[in-house]
């Protein structure tokens, strides 16, 4: 993207600069490759998929806990990730997407859940309501990539499960399906769908037969307890319509409960369908992701900062060369975004390639001096 632009005067200008980029993508890819490790390290003793010969400590829990949270926290902020707030949590919960059920959590079964996005978009989707005769237009803020870091309450059965999970393109509304032991819950208007009905079947029934057939019960009863009349013959085949009529209402009460079930049933098929569709990585399998994420958006950010500096007739103020990378990615790319331009300008310095004024102007060193730089630095990460 950057070696397609005009900026470079010459061929050896541009292939200086690959040069230059590829470097510093080593040491970036060196640096993230031990946070990595981290990340394994301090996951291993409460990562749910690995069975353990002993049981960690409760100090061992505790302190892989606050390693993990820690270097996570890191990871996800280098890949540009930023944490939902838990009022944006709680006000997605009141509101449906594209589900058409509810969920329910129960955050005290936690010791925390937090939940981090990259990327937001509208996305514009047809409903379908009133059994599908009816069809509107609704626009929903879809999270591109979400991460959820949640620990469960140690209980007698299981201590120290950590959970770790990568998600795409989920609704903000539909957050509440991404949490473990989420339990699927019936809306009152789906409650009324089922409920209506049975109360529209089942009142006649209970009023044409099964009352009825009650009080014949009770007098039949009554006679052969010899508490009042004798038993006849028509009075034997009531009884008989007695329990037909018991039958039928026993059938009836089967016929409706089949349906919550079938009901519950589809619901929990949609939560499983949009869990399988959307997941993207599990535990462990998360870091490797979020590491590739981190370490391409610094290198990105650092090429940036390096290649406007560079081609810059002046040295810039931080708000300048903010200022000319959103506008290129504007008029270039018809992209608008917020660049972190002081971050950028951290990990140049850190590399030693930033030249500062007093006054709080930047410059970068030349191409072949910065090549000096960072081949000396990459050199000296083994010193024997």
């Amino acid at each position: 993207m950057i070696l397609g632009d005009s900026g470079f005067s010459t061929k050896k200008e541009t292939g200086d600069f690959s040069q230059l980029c590829g470097i510093i993508e080593s040491i970036f890819h060196f640096t993230f490759h031990r946070d990595l490790e981290e990340l394994k390290d301090a996951y291993f003793p409460i990562n749910p998929d690995i069975k353990k010969n002993a049981e960690p400590s409760d100090e061992t829990i505790r302190n892989s806990n606050l390693k993990l949270e820690s270097t996570m926290q890191k990871i996800l902020n280098d890949a540009n990730f930023n944490i939902i707030s838990q009022e944006e949590i709680d006000s997605a919960f009141n509101r449906n997407a594209l589900v058409n059920f509810s969920v329910k959590i129960d955050f005290d079964d936690y010791d925390y859940a937090h939940v981090y996005a990259r990327g937001r978009r509208k996305e514009s989707f047809t409903l379908k309501r009133l059994f599908g005769l009816k069809k509107s237009e609704h626009e929903h803020e879809i999270l591109e990539r979400v991460v959820l870091l949640a620990r469960l309450k140690d209980t007698e059965e299981e201590k120290g499960i950590t959970f770790i999970k990568m998600f795409k393109d989920v609704p903000l509304e539909d957050l509440e399906i991404l949490f473990p032991n989420s339990k699927v819950l019936m809306s009152l208007k789906d409650k009324l769908m089922i409920a209506i009905p049975a109360i529209a079947g089942g009142v006649p029934l209970m009023v044409t037969k099964v009352v009825p057939a009650v009080i014949v019960a009770f007098v039949i009863i009554s006679a052969y307890l010899g508490i009042k009349g004798t038993v006849e013959e028509n009075q034997l085949k009531q009884a008989i319509a007695v329990f037909s009529a018991l039958g039928a209402l026993g059938g009836f009460l089967f016929k409706q409960w089949s349906k919550y079930k079938t009901k519950k049933f589809l619901f929990q098929k949609e939560l499983s369908d949009n869990l399988y569709f959307r997941n993207m990585v599990n535990n462990a399998g998360v870091f490797y992701s979020l590491i590739d994420s981190a370490e391409e958006e610094e290198c990105k950010e650092t090429f940036l900062a390096y290649y406007f500096l560079y081609t810059a007739e002046n040295a810039l103020t931080e708000k300048e060369l903010d200022d000319r990378i959103e506008k290129w990615f504007e008029e270039k790319h018809s992209c608008i975004l917020d660049f972190e331009c002081d971050d950028a300008l951290s990990k140049l310095r850190d590399l030693k390639l930033l030249e500062e004024t007093a006054e709080g102007r930047y410059s970068i060193k030349k191409i072949g001096e910065s090549l000096s730089i960072l081949d000396q630095k990459w050199d000296n990460f083994f010193i024997y």
